[in-house]
This record gives structure tokens, C-alpha cells and sequence, in this order.
């Protein structure tokens, strides 16, 4: 996979040194009815990096403040934002620690369908992970559209607040 690398010519210096000491994060794909994130976390073993994933005291350092759940095939989870008063529900479809994660997603606020997340994890060569995420199952509608691009600028802001994590707990 060819990955975009910052443009040195047209970036300010104190953006470009940003750029190049920030883990490697790109939406690769998007489509009308998917979203594909690939992001990069050198100092986070798939195993753990799954971790940050299904354990609420490590979940909670990135994404939701509050999170129940139930780490398994079939158990279900409750995450949500009550300042803004957001509720995100789902079942997990797979779970293999360290290789890959599925889930159904569906927030209280959204009149869009239920949809699908998969996580995959994958060694890098020097050590770290590499982390595929895809969301997908959006309907055609405008609705739908709008909701998929919310969910790629959130999960951008929030992967990237996982990136930060940077080392193992």
C-alpha cells in the first residue's frame, strides 16, 4: 500500500516537523457506504494495542469517558458522553486478542441503520502494530452520507488521541 508522506514544499516548517514525528494515520478508503483507516502505532503491541481497545481503564484514556462491556463474541457494549448527552451501543462480532476486533455500531442520536466495525492488527517489522480499521454498512441515503462523514472525522480525532498513548500501560 503506497502511503501519502507530507509535502515538505507546501507545508509550513512548524506543520511539516508535526508531520514527520507523528505516526503514520490515513484514511486509504472511502466510500459510499465504507470508511478504511489505516494507522500506525510503533510502541504498542497488537496485543496490547487491542487492550486499549476492550478494557474500560484503558478505553477510557482515548475515547469514551464512560464504557461498559462485555469482552467477548456476542457480549455488548455501552459507551457514552454524557455532557453531550451521546450513547454508542453494539455487540462484538469478533474477538481475537492481538489479531482482530468486530463490532456493531449504533448511536441513540443517529437514524441511521446499525452498522459494522472490524479492527485489524497487524505486527509491523521494527516492532509496533499497524491498525486497519474498516466501518461499514452505510446505506445510500443523504443521512447516512452526513453520518459517514462525521464518524471519519471522528474516528481520525480519536485514533490519533489513541496514537498518543504511545507507550505500553
Amino acid at each position: 500500500m503506497q502511503r501519502n508522506t507530507p509535502n515538505a514544499d507546501r507545508m509550513p516548517k512548524r506543520d511539516l516537523a508535526m508531520a514527520m514525528t507523528r505516526p503514520h494515520l490515513e484514511l486509504v478508503e472511502t466510500a459510499r457506504d465504507r470508511i478504511t483507516i489505516v494507522a500506525d502505532f510503533p510502541h504498542l503491541s497488537p496485543a496490547i494495542l487491542f487492550d486499549y481497545w476492550t478494557r474500560t481503564d484503558l478505553l477510557k484514556k482515548w475515547w469514551p469517558p464512560t464504557a461498559e462491556l462485555q469482552p467477548e463474541v456476542g457480549g455488548t457494549f455501552h459507551f457514552s458522553w454524557p455532557r453531550q448527552d451521546w450513547h454508542l451501543r453494539g455487540q462484538f462480532t469478533m474477538f481475537d486478542r492481538g489479531k482482530r476486533l468486530g463490532f456493531t455500531w449504533k448511536w441513540d442520536h443517529e437514524a441511521i441503520d446499525v452498522t459494522r466495525v472490524t479492527v485489524l492488527f497487524r505486527p509491523m517489522p521494527n516492532g509496533g502494530t499497524e491498525l486497519t480499521l474498516h466501518h461499514e454498512g452505510y446505506s445510500k441515503s443523504s443521512e447516512a452520507k452526513k453520518t459517514r462523514d462525521e464518524h471519519i472525522e471522528g474516528w481520525t480525532f480519536f485514533l490519533r488521541k489513541l496514537q498518543e498513548q504511545g507507550q505500553e500501560p
